[in-house]
Order: C-alpha cells, then sequence, then structure tokens
C-alpha cells in the first residue's frame, strides 16, 4: 500500500492578505478566519508527523520479523516470492517505459521552443538596454505568448504523464502487496503486523484527507470575509 501524501498550500492564502489594505486585515471575521486557517494547518502538521511516527514503528516491526524469516529460512522464503518479484520488476520497466517516450517528447518540445524563448528574452533585453517603451512592450508580450503556447503544449503531455502513471503505478503497487502476502503466510507475526500496517495507513490517510478538506474550508472562508470586508468598507477607502 502506497504511504499517504498530503500537502497543504498555506501560501495562496498568504498572498490573498498581503495585498489587502489595513483595515481590511483588522476587521474581526478577518482575523477569526485567519486564526481558524492556522489551527487547522497546525493540526494537520500534528496528524502528519503523529501518523508517520506511528507508521514508523509499525513497519520497524516488520523489517525486525523479515530479518529473522530470513535468517532462519532465506532460501526458502526468496524461492517462494521469486516469480511475484519478476512480475514487480516487469510492472516497473513498463510503467518506467510508457514514461520514458512520454518524458523524451516533453524535453523534444522543450528543446524546440527554446531558440524561440531565447530570441524573445534577447529582444526584452536589448529594449530594455535602450529605453525602447514601445519595443519593449512588443517584445514582452511576444514572450509571454510564445511561452503560453509552450506552456500548452506541454500540459498535453504531462496530461498523458500522469494518466499513463495512473494506469500503470497500481501494478506496481499490487506487485508489493503479493510480496508481502506471501512472506506472511511463513509467519502469522508477519500477517498480524501487516494487518496492523495496512489499517493503522489507511487510518492516516484518513485524518490526513479530513485535514485537509478542513483547511480548504478554512482557507475559503477566509478569502470570503476579505472580500465582505472589502466590499463593506469599499466606500469609506475611497473617500479616504
Amino acid at each position: 500500500m502506497s504511504r499517504p501524501t498530503f500537502s497543504l498550500q498555506p501560501l495562496e492564502a498568504r498572498r490573498f492578505l498581503s495585498a489587502t489594505p489595513a483595515h481590511v486585515e483588522d476587521c474581526p471575521e478577518v482575523i477569526e478566519a485567519r486564526e481558524e486557517v492556522q489551527e487547522v494547518s497546525l493540526d494537520f502538521r500534528h496528524d502528519r508527523y503523529a501518523g508517520r511516527q506511528a507508521l514508523a514503528a509499525i513497519r520497524a516491526e516488520v523489517g525486525e520479523e523479515l530479518r529473522q524469516m530470513h535468517e532462519e529460512n532465506g532460501e526458502e522464503l526468496e524461492e517462494a516470492v521469486a516469480p511475484l518479484r519478476q512480475e514487480l520488476r516487469s510492472a516497473i520497466r513498463a510503467l518506467g517505459a510508457a514514461r520514458r517516450e512520454i518524458l523524451d517528447d516533453l524535453q523534444g518540445i522543450r528543446d524546440e521552443w527554446q531558440p524561440t524563448i531565447t530570441a524573445d528574452l534577447q529582444a526584452i533585453r536589448a529594449a530594455h538596454a535602450a529605453g525602447d517603451e514601445d519595443a519593449l512592450k512588443e517584445a514582452t508580450d511576444q514572450f509571454h505568448a510564445d511561452r503560453s503556447s509552450l506552456y500548452a503544449e506541454l500540459n498535453v503531455l504531462k496530461g498523458e504523464l500522469k494518466a499513463v502513471t495512473e494506469e500503470k503505478g497500481p501494478a506496481i503497487s499490487d506487485a508489493y502487496l503479493a510480496i508481502e502476502d506471501k512472506l506472511a503466510e511463513f509467519s502469522p507475526k508477519l500477517r498480524e503486523l501487516l494487518d496492523k500496517l495496512r489499517a493503522k495507513q489507511q487510518e492516516v490517510m484518513q485524518t490526513l484527507q479530513a485535514d485537509h478538506e478542513q483547511f480548504v474550508a478554512a482557507q475559503e472562508k477566509l478569502k470570503t470575509a476579505i472580500e465582505e470586508c472589502r466590499e463593506e468598507h469599499a466606500d469609506e477607502h475611497a473617500v479616504a
């Protein structure tokens, strides 16, 4: 089973706040919402740390049991999982080959656009050095247009890369699980530990998913509070 991975993006709310007038930041609703974002973020980080510690402790037990099993009967164990390891290697190679083809295409697009982007940047520097504002604007607009076209082409292939990974990645996870399950046939203790590990992984994943959803909701609440406060004080700010 893959390890749960979640991340928060608090900088978006910080950037949103950084451009707000002081009277908006002082709104009670904004202050309350900002504190909620901070609290939820701290809860997430605490749960993530606690989850990692708990999983690491169980994995250490699994590792120790596997070490003892290999000391006692390593040859039989390796013979039992050999076909499964071959399936794992095949799954890894299949994913690698599929990704490599798309990655090569991505690099080809970057190489194709490199002279154009380089020329755009040179034109910007030349216009800036000459103090020609019209030429600078034209060169800058051209750069942004060319870069947008580049990103549009790259994003198509990045989508394909993600799709291929999602399609072929589970075969690797399944192969790892099959190896673990085969080894567990030789040890009731290992079976118990693996079940314990998988249950904890699921628990941690669900906890972090809930934390992430709470963070997104708190961040949205903060943005709404800022917008409402801006609208409420728009007239007095305009007069000031």
